[in-house]
């Protein structure tokens, strides 16, 4: 059996292990609680002190793994076990961890519609990744997305793989302890409070085996901060008469100024324009409030700026559109930059919004209204040292995107 580590209040974090060397028992077959076979006609055993789930060929046409007994309590929690899995290369093959809302209602019907984690290759092919899956029916797996190629997930040797949950949205999968792969979940498919289960899947054409089995609560690494933890480095309501911003920002770019006492672009050119200030904080943490000026469009998007390099040319930047908000790292200047997105999400954004950019070294957040919609794990892809925010507007296909009406930058408070 398994055991149960511990829980302490108030940070109610508990933690269970399992198939591991503090619990060796005998073999079973069928297996035992804390686990459930997913589909009765699919062998799972204990052999070894390693859980064995046979392979997608024993039922053909239906899914077949298990489902752990236990539930994290908070919204921030993980799951972590040592994987072998193999397969021929001529079918399509995957393992998937359902985030599950009961461990007792396993059947198919019982996964439909919810989020997986899988370890995926596609048919004839040797290209192996991590994808976030929802099955709609036996026949319809729709992909919500993946990562790029990995090799040997699926080659018939051990990893560890790990999963860490953020406020039930964030996940980021691990392998062997390096980062490969983040997701931010769509609010129909967050968990919650008793829908945190862990339902593995094996549809390989191979038996799958799991060992060192951990499920666990964790303390969230994104810091918590409040508007005292932040100085403010400089504010800007844009309240003076029509032109240059002047004020002591640094403006990239031209056709843009202060029209209606807001910043926005001007003229016809397409382009991007952005402001920047130096915050003269190199350990990463910034953050960057704004107010719309007007509303997001679908065509051109808007940009809160942080940790830009002193040429303009690297940095981070959450982008709103009308629709969708995107957390992202750009390259190759702020005329004309790059986004390469970390992660994004729906949001319907009117123009009345306030909305907040905020980051330390390795961690960013995106707010809206005081409550964050989204959130990335920066993987070291961005200079710390950078230290200039601000915010960024464009026209494209002859529309301007919205306009600021307010910015604020914050450093760190010391």
């Amino acid at each position: 059996m398994s055991t149960y580590v511990g829980r302490h209040w108030p940070l109610a974090v508990a933690a269970w292990s399992d198939l591991d060397v503090y619990h060796a028992r005998a073999d079973e077959n069928p297996i035992r609680p804390p686990w459930k076979s997913t589909n009765s006609s699919r062998t799972v055993q204990l052999v070894s002190n390693q859980l064995v789930i046979a392979d997608a060929l024993e039922t053909p046409f239906q899914v077949g793994g298990v489902s752990y007994e236990m539930m994290p309590f908070t919204t921030n929690y993980g799951c972590e076990y040592d994987l072998r899995i193999d397969g021929n290369i001529i079918q399509q093959q995957f393992w998937a961890m359902a985030i599950s809302p009961s461990w007792a209602k396993v059947g198919f019907s019982d996964l439909i519609n919810l989020p997986m984690v899988a370890i995926w290759r596609d048919v004839a092919s040797t290209t192996q990744n991590i994808r976030i899956i929802i099955y709609r029916s036996l026949a319809q797996i729709d992909t919500l997305a993946q990562s790029g190629s990995i090799d040997g997930l699926i080659n018939n040797q051990w990893y560890t793989l790990t999963m860490l949950v953020e406020r039930d949205r964030l996940i980021r999968v691990y392998v062997n302890g390096t980062f490969c792969f983040a997701y931010w979940l769509p609010a129909q498919y967050a968990s919650g409070v008793l829908r945190r289960g862990i339902n593995m899947l094996n549809q390989t054409t191979n038996p799958a085996y799991v060992r060192n089995f951990k499920l666990f609560d964790r303390q969230s690494d994104f810091p918590t901060l409040v508007e005292a933890d932040w100085a403010l480095t400089k504010t800007d309501d844009f309240d003076r008469p029509d032109g240059a911003v002047d004020n002591g920002w640094v403006q990239v770019g031209t056709d843009a100024g202060i029209v209606g006492g807001k910043w926005t672009s001007t003229g016809t050119a397409n382009g991007s324009r952005a402001l920047l200030t130096n915050t003269g904080a190199t350990d990463g943490q910034q953050r960057v409030v704004g107010k719309f000026g007007s509303a997001p469009n679908s065509t051109a998007d808007s940009s809160l700026l942080l940790r830009v390099s002193s040429d303009g040319t690297t940095g981070l930047a959450s982008n709103y559109y009308n629709g969708r908000i995107y957390l992202s790292r750009f390259t190759g200047g702020l005329a004309n930059p790059t986004m390469v997105d970390y992660l994004s999400d729906a949001a319907a954004l009117d123009g009345t919004e306030t909305v907040e950019f905020a980051c330390d070294a390795q961690h960013a957040w995106i707010k809206v209204n005081g409550a964050t919609v989204l959130m990335a794990d920066l993987n070291n892809q961005v200079a710390v040292a950078n230290s200039w925010a601000g915010a960024r507007v464009e026209r494209t296909s002859g529309t301007n995107s919205p306009s600021w009406d307010r910015l604020s930058v914050f450093r760190r408070a010391t």
